[in-house]
């Protein structure tokens, strides 16, 4: 619940004269934070704040300048319009409430709806990432923002810097106790003294990325932005005191860290992820510095999972590849029918080229590795936890479904070309082919792919490139047939489409039944398209 707050610092007549406007947040725990919602012109990194105060809203009435650096403080926000604002004053409603000799009413912080829309087209800035969006705060609707829960979300922030600082002074300290207060400059300051004594060697990617962390810190960088979790920070700073007083154990630690880094187990091996889960736990530079005597165990630990996850990669490994190859051999047997599909989809006679998504992908999916012969895989994984030729792990599944809907798709395609080749006017044109071509029309009418897969090379496509390529001579019928639909039609607009095609329904009915009333034994069929005369021999 937001409210005022209850006991307002010795300063609060000039603060609300500032524009300070004091607040008290109640969390889901029942406890009460103090803060304060500033108004300022514009946002300026050196702004003053309150020192008793868990969390400060800076509303900002000019937007951010497009290098604005956030807060140095991760218990303070900066909300930002779109577009300049001028924000009503305060000053009297809060007066009226100090007057009565009580504590500030609490104050709404009703703003005018087109302040409301900049702000909630405009931007938040804090020292980290907030899970609520301005919009959220400002937008939908609201004609009040909604600051509890960016309020909340600074307060976890501001829980999580001190619990990064507490595990900072504890890793530092150890292994006497921690100071009862941890002041963050003197931690610095001790961080950079043990960055200091780190030895010039080689220390790997995470130790590379440990220091590089911990360096941004010691530089005054905020660690609840710098670090994942307290615990994660905590064992940052282990390693480096590792790397020092152990520098051995460290070394050989951090290569099995970052062999579990690599390994993969998959949803399917959930003993092996369980495992990985509780190896990663023991492994760590904390556990290494508190209880350097255990470091056999730990390595033990280690080579009892690495030995379980070599049998089971070598085995998905094995299993993958063999599948892999069933796959390539049924896109193999496909290969006639996606260069028959290519083929025709050169003959712009047809209309559009089908399927050519499809075969792209077909295409994709022959190209590259067909297999992986891995030569003694398992000793290679003793030293990596990947395939070195490869780099599968056991996450990587067989595309078995995605084939096989490349291959219907393909086969669908050419189908759909097939029925374009089996029209009335194609029919008509490949009449006039001789002998091959006759051959051809029967594998066509007769709707075998394999066989058009077969007869269909480049010869024959190259004539029936030429043959389709010329024009079709309309039938009497369909010159009569576009007579009448002109005259009932003579002007066609979007609105008639509809009529337009209605009438030609008509027509053709009318037309079939004519021919039924003439002859009734043989089946009534319109002939839109001539014969094209023969060629001189």
């Amino acid at each position: 619940m937001l409210s005022a707050a209850k006991n307002p610092p010795s300063w609060y007549h000039r603060a609300v004269a500032e524009r300070r406007l004091p607040f008290t947040v109640t969390d889901d725990e029942g406890a009460s934070h103090r803060g304060e919602l500033l108004i300022v012109r514009a946002w300026q990194p050196d702004l003053e704040l309150s020192p008793d105060t868990d969390f400060t809203i800076v509303l900002v009435e000019q937007p951010l300048a497009p290098d604005s650096p956030p807060p140095a403080s991760s218990s303070v926000v900066v909300c930002a319009p779109a577009t300049p604002v001028r924000l009503p004053t305060a000053v009297t409603e809060a007066a009226v409430a100090s007057e009565a000799g009580d504590a500030p009413a609490a104050l709404p912080l009703r703003l005018p709806r087109p302040a409301l829309a900049a702000y909630a087209d405009g931007a938040l800035l804090a020292a980290r990432t907030l899970s609520i969006s301005s919009r959220e705060v400002f937008g939908q609707g609201a004609s009040a923002p909604r600051l509890e829960p960016m309020i909340h979300d600074l307060l976890a922030a501001s829980q999580l810097a001190e619990a990064c600082w507490r595990e900072l002074d504890r890793i530092l300290s150890s292994p006497r106790p921690p100071a009862q207060v941890s002041r963050p400059e003197r931690l610095r300051a001790r961080l950079s003294d043990a960055l200091e004594r780190l030895p010039a060697t080689e220390h790997g990617a995470h130790g590379t990325d440990a220091i590089s962390r911990l360096r941004d810190i010691a530089a005054g960088a905020a660690p609840e932005v710098v670090a994942a979790t307290a615990a994660a920070l905590a064992d940052d700073i282990a390693f480096i005191r590792c790397s020092v007083e152990q520098p051995e154990a460290a070394a050989e630690l951090a290569i099995m860290r970052t062999y579990l880094a690599g390994a993969k187990p998959g949803p399917q091996a959930r003993r092996l992820a369980g495992d990985l889960a509780f190896v990663r736990e023991q492994l760590s530079f904390t556990s290494l510095l508190s209880q350097p005597h255990r470091f056999e165990s730990l390595r033990a630990t280690f080579e009892l999972f690495r030995g379980d996850y070599a049998r089971a990669y070598a085995s998905h490994h094995e299993l993958y590849w063999r599948a892999f190859a069933h796959l390539h051999n049924l896109l193999d047997e496909a290969a006639p029918l996606a260069q028959a599909l290519a083929r025709l989809n050169t003959l712009r006679s047809l209309g559009q080229p089908l399927g050519r998504e499809a075969l792209a992908a077909y295409e994709r999916f022959t190209r590259g590795q067909r297999t992986c012969p891995a030569p003694d895989l398992e000793s290679t994984l003793q030293e990596q936890p990947l395939c070195p030729d490869c780099r599968i792990t056991m996450e990587t599944g067989v595309p078995s479904q995605e084939t096989e809907e490349v291959l219907h798709r393909l086969q669908t395609a050419l189908v759909r070309q097939q029925a374009r080749l089996s029209s009335e006017a194609v029919r008509r044109i490949l009449a006039r082919g001789g002998e091959r071509i006759e051959q051809f029309l029967q594998i066509v009418q007769a709707s075998d792919l394999t066989g058009l897969a077969q007869v269909l090379d480049d010869e024959l496509l190259a004539f029936l490139l030429e043959l389709l390529a010329q024009p079709v001579a309309p039938a009497p019928a369909a010159l009569n047939l576009l007579q009448e639909l002109v005259r009932a039609h003579p002007t066609v607009s979007e609105e008639q489409v509809e009529a337009v095609t209605q009438t030609l329904r008509q027509l053709l009915i009318e037309m079939l039944e004519s021919q039924r009333a003439v002859d009734p034994s043989h089946q009534a069929a319109i002939h839109l398209a001539s014969a094209l005369p023969q060629p001189p021999p």
